[in-house]
């Protein structure tokens, strides 16, 4: 198997680089076409399903005997843009330095190629006679890389992913197993005051003076929260942009910001929501005229922990070991995905992070994968869906 399936795990990488699913400017059509092509030409049933102009999630799955949880591989076929800064051609795909190189390397048709690959072994065997049980689904979604990851969504409500099954999101950890994830929102923060003439401010309502006092008590207040968690740290807040003001001497009517915020057990989207609510009527407080209103503007991301003693966590932990060769062990990280996104609606505590590469090389110029990465979890994951699905004892 090993040889076969890291082959098709480099070659699918490189061929999905080459087709840009860029996001924004772009849609992931083309990915969607030729995801649909790969499942019909290993002899399975492709479903496509609209999710916005130009955007269709595409599932598969090979189906044994029994019944019970699936295994589904939830993976995102859209990419950041491009960008400026490479060195290279960002969609030739081309293989140098025992790397492939290319915007999506990492993040993630790396995973998505070496997923397909377990997938078209695991079809492979069957078709030669190995006896099958339960489910193996594949489902590629859209808009990922975007807050309110749209394609999850629609792949739960259309019942592609379900509160039993084990998730696996091939995002690039390095091949360690994720089980935890900081919640992570963002939220519109506006402040309206008056405007007047700067040489009498105290005729108008300063919105910038307002705002200004809410981002010092901001970031006051989270970095003294007592939580912190051992996998994924402490809670941080960015206040990442601020727009305010239109002229010199004029006093600001507004000023608008956007805050990302990363956080841990057992504080949840509310609890943020509040903090932020609190410090900003004590901005206003402070500054006589100001006003403001909050708001979230993504979909409730809250943190996820999933179940390291379930049945699939020890599935996932034993097949990294007679892998990889040694103890593996779980990993938190402080950004979100579909998998994330999937524990968050469904209740699950069975979605996981799994996957080649390194996340310090997504959304990056040049942009690249290590083949021996990718070839790994190749093994890793077609290893993982025969011990999922084949009867090994059976003749």
């Amino acid at each position: 198997m090993d040889a076969a399936i890291e082959a098709q795990a480099v070659s699918l990488t490189k061929e999905l680089i080459a087709i840009p699913s860029e996001n924004p400017t772009g849609d992931e059509f083309a990915m969607a076409d030729r995801m649909e092509a790969f499942f019909r030409g290993i002899g399975l049933e492709a479903k496509r399903e609209r999710v916005a102009e130009r955007r269709e999630n595409v599932t598969a799955e090979i189906t044994g005997s029994g019944s019970g949880p699936a295994l589904v591989f939830l993976n995102h076929m859209d990419t950041v843009p491009a960008g400026e800064g490479w060195s290279r051609d960002p969609f030739l795909a081309a293989e140098e330095d025992e790397k492939i190189w290319g915007r999506g390397s990492c993040d993630m048709k790396g995973g998505i190629a070496a997923s397909l690959a377990a997938m078209e072994n695991l079809k492979i065997r069957i078709d030669g006679g190995a006896k099958a049980k339960g489910t193996v689904r594949c489902c590629m979604v859209v808009d990922e890389e975007s807050g309110c990851m749209t394609g999850t969504e629609a792949a739960i409500a259309s019942g592609h992913i379900n509160a039993d099954d084990i998730v696996i999101s091939c995002e690039p950890t390095e091949l360690a197993l994720v089980t935890a994830q900081k919640g992570a929102m963002w939220f519109e923060l506006v402040f309206s005051g008056k405007s007047a003439h700067a040489a009498a401010p105290h005729m108008g309502a300063d919105a910038i003076h307002a705002a200004s006092h809410a981002v010092v008590a901001l970031q006051e207040t989270v970095a003294q929260l007592p939580y912190e968690d051992p996998l994924l740290g402490r809670c941080t807040m960015v206040t990442s942009i601020i727009e305010g003001g239109h002229k010199t001497n004029v006093v600001s009517e507004r000023c608008a910001m956007q805050i990302d915020s990363r956080f841990v057990p057992p504080l949840r989207t509310g609890d943020i929501q509040e903090i932020i609510h609190e410090k900003a009527a004590q901005a206003c407080d402070r500054v006589s005229g100001v006003e403001f209103s909050l708001r979230a503007t993504i979909a409730d991301r809250p943190p996820v922990t999933a179940d390291t003693d379930s049945a699939g966590a020890r599935l996932i932990f034993e097949t990294l070991k007679e892998i990889l060769g040694a103890e593996p062990k779980p990993a938190g990280v402080s950004y979100y995905s579909d998998a994330g996104m999937a524990a968050a609606q469904t209740g699950s505590r069975n979605c996981f992070l799994l996957g080649p590469g390194n996340i310090e090389q997504a959304h990056t110029p040049d942009e690249f994968i290590e083949v021996d990465s990718l070839k790994k979890a190749a093994r890793v994951y077609g290893r993982l869906v025969e011990k999922f699905m084949l009867d090994e004892n059976a003749p």
